[in-house]
């Protein structure tokens, strides 16, 4: 048996990254069908439209909101793994761990869609994009460990920003299961200070002199 290759292990990687995108577009793909729009008759009326589309205006927020959330962690998971260097089996089954919590994603959202006034919902749904962010955080953790899949040259600054950033997020799901006991509308947009917090850190660490 002949040994791998550079250009073998470059391979094996482009399939685990390619794959991680091809379930990232399913995910993204498959919130669309959350709207409950079963049992609509063929020919409605322009009035009749013009109040199902307001109807569905609190649906329309969810489906946008969960929409960046995933296209957020699309964008942190190809800033992790732009870092990784090289793999291995662990590396991958972690993956595999974030990537079931993603593709999880539109069942919550559904389920956010149709309950709106409840905390439940929205605690189902802040739990499970809190799975993910401490998932994608587990696998970069296990990467950068001593510099284990990572290119020994990373500045150690860098490694522990991307984990700092890498926590805020689920972080703020989780303490928006707080805010939905009190209002789980305000729950929903308080989401979106997981965006705000990443800029945060990343700005204060920059402002911070390395040591």
């Amino acid at each position: 048996m002949r040994p791998d290759t550079d250009a073998d292990r470059d391979t094996r990687f482009w399939r685990l990254d390619t794959f991680s995108d091809a379930i990232f577009a399913v995910a993204m793909t498959l919130l669309v069908f959350t709207f409950p729009l079963a049992g609509l008759p063929r020919n409605i009326g322009q009035e009749a439209v013009q109040n199902l589309l307001q109807g569905l205006s609190t649906q329309f927020e969810t489906f946008i909101i969960s929409f960046l959330v995933v296209g957020a962690f699309w964008v942190a998971h190809h800033r992790v793994f732009d870092k990784i260097k090289r793999y291995d089996q662990t590396l991958v089954w972690l993956n595999f761990v974030f990537l079931l919590f993603i593709v999880f994603v539109p069942f919550p959202t559904a389920v956010l869609v149709s309950a709106q006034s409840s905390w439940l919902p929205v605690a189902f749904y802040a739990s499970n994009i809190a799975c993910a962010g401490f998932a994608l955080t587990l696998a970069w953790v296990y990467a950068s460990y001593n510099f284990r899949l990572i290119d020994a040259s990373t500045p150690i600054r860098d490694v522990r920003l991307s984990t700092l950033q890498g926590v805020v997020v689920p972080c703020v799901f989780l303490l928006s299961i707080l805010v939905a006991f009190d209002n789980p509308n305000l729950a929903e947009y308080f989401w979106l200070l997981s965006f705000v917090a990443q800029w945060a850190v990343a700005r204060r660490w920059s402002l911070t002199p390395a040591r």
